[in-house]
């Protein structure tokens, strides 16, 4: 891997005739090496959803009739004075909701770096729980370049769910 970033690199200096130093390149590759991990891990997780759907193609849920959310949201979560409501590790989440978006459902809303660093990538989780309190989806998502004492919105495509099945979600910081 490191012979192939290395070449890559090669690649880059020549390809821009040489005006970026090393460390601006190393950076470059640095991201890249970050968001084809993150692809990687989301690649992953659709290969266990799909599985799963084979084996069962309920999904793992119940056909028992779910209680429906008003408008297709789940209700809203008490946050603290602010509307900021704490995930872990110094980050905090406001204004989320969820929206139709075709046969799949986009969750969105913004995120605090509260903490004492700067943050060049801040990976979060999404679980989401039906009305039975059982978990449905597990979703991970990031933030690419977040700095401290700064508000980002975000978007996360949550794919082969209904809206309406969504009764109570948790969003937390990992890593």
């Amino acid at each position: 891997m490191k012979k192939l970033l290395f070449g890559f690199s090669l690649l880059l200096s020549t390809a821009l005739g040489g005006t970026s130093n090393a460390q601006d390149i190393s950076d470059k590759l640095s991201m890249l090496e970050i968001v084809i991990s993150n692809l990687v891990t989301r690649v992953e997780a659709l290969e266990k959803r799909m599985n799963s759907l084979e084996k069962n193609p309920s999904g793992g849920v119940s056909k028992t009739i779910k209680k429906e959310v008003p408008g297709g949201e789940p209700p809203p979560k008490t946050s603290p004075p602010g509307g900021f409501e704490s995930i872990g590790k110094g980050f905090y989440v406001k204004n989320t909701r969820f929206n139709l978006f075709g046969t799949n459902v986009l969750f969105t809303g913004e995120i605090a770096n509260k903490s004492e660093k700067n943050c060049r990538f801040a990976k979060f989780v999404l679980e989401i729980y039906d009305d039975r309190d059982l978990l449905i989806k597990k979703e991970d998502f990031s933030l690419p370049d977040i700095p401290k004492e700064t508000t980002k919105p975000f978007e996360v495509m949550i794919v082969g769910i209904e809206s309406n099945s969504i009764h109570r979600y948790v969003v937390k910081a990992s890593e």
